[in-house]
């Protein structure tokens, strides 16, 4: 029997089967980095030879996002955008080119922003930053 691999553990101790289509998608989503739709992940996979329905990348995909292996980068309308969850952070989408950037948060937790005034506990924060980004605004421009 071999030893479990990194992301078979962290499936199981996320509280999922470590199943052939999770581990596939996880492995996509690191190989293509950055924020994908479910659609390029699927694409991904089709390209290495994984034959698994568009259904079940999007199954796949809500329980990773769920037991919190996998963020949804909010990029407003459009399809939805996921990444691998190495550390917490925010985003930055540009409104000119939609370019998505992550913003390192200050902690590495979902909760890293305060929120005065509510009334419950905060589970996760998230921040989407929207401007141009210093691609579109060309060379030499001062950025904040």
């Amino acid at each position: 029997m071999t030893a479990p691999t990194p992301v078979e553990t962290q499936l199981r101790d996320a509280g999922l089967k470590a199943t052939r289509t999770r581990i596939a998608v996880v492995a996509a989503l690191r190989d293509l980095g950055g924020h994908q739709t479910a659609d390029e992940v699927s694409t991904a996979l089709a390209a290495n030879d994984a034959v698994v329905s568009r259904a079940t990348v999007f199954n796949a995909l809500d329980d990773l996002t769920r037991a919190g292996l996998v963020m949804v980068a909010d990029a407003g309308p459009g399809a939805t955008r996921y990444e691998w969850a190495d550390r917490w952070h925010h985003h930055f989408v540009c409104t000119s080119c939609g370019a998505i950037s992550d913003v390192a948060c200050p902690e590495d937790s979902p909760r890293c922003v305060d929120a005065p005034g509510v009334e419950g506990t905060v589970d996760d924060v998230q921040v989407i930053f929207r401007g141009t980004c210093s691609s579109c605004i060309g060379p030499g421009a001062e950025t904040t």
